[in-house]
């Protein structure tokens, strides 16, 4: 597998408007250069069971009682591996994960600079952690408090409609 990334860094592909919905260049590049670091979460080995997949668990090192572990550990030499088993090349420049509909937590939410519209491919912005600092000086994590503060009141005031309907 050739797992050369420099040609993430397209600036013809990038935009200079900021996304508000994320989007994935498909680049690999998170999965090639932080695919080592990665942290299993209760609830991922949890899932992994349930759903009995021994080929993801493989590559798990599970810190028990917790349920949290590091992820692509080579179960032979007990080593990191250079990057995540689970992808996989399907052009010089484009990559799919295999694990898709199950993966990790930490890559479910790490986004990076690209797929907003705001930098480089596979530089962090949004991770599991949170808003990175870019997003941050962005005004990206005050958006999403705003959202969530302006859903909850929606909520409320529904609430307080349907009370009134059954007091009626």
């Amino acid at each position: 597998m050739n797992l050369n990334v420099k040609n993430c860094y397209n600036l013809a592909e990038m935009t200079n408007k900021a996304r508000k919905r994320p989007k994935c260049s498909m680049c690999g590049k998170c999965c090639i250069e932080g695919g080592s670091t990665l942290i299993m979460t209760p609830s991922d080995y949890r899932r992994w069971k349930r759903q009995e997949r021994w080929d993801i668990l493989r590559y798990a090192w599970v810190g028990l009682p917790q349920g949290h572990g590091d992820l692509w550990i080579d179960s032979k030499t007990g080593k990191e591996l250079l990057h995540c088993p689970f992808l996989k090349e399907v052009s010089p420049t484009k990559y799919v994960c295999e694990i898709y509909d199950t993966k990790p937590k930490a890559c479910r939410e790490f986004w990076c600079e690209w797929s907003y519209g705001v930098g480089k491919k596979g530089v962090p912005f949004k991770t599991a952690r949170g808003w990175g600092e870019k997003a941050r000086q962005l005004g990206y994590e005050q958006t999403e408090r705003r959202q969530k503060k302006e859903e909850l009141i929606k909520v409320k005031a529904e609430n307080r409609k349907l009370r009134e309907v059954g007091e009626g």
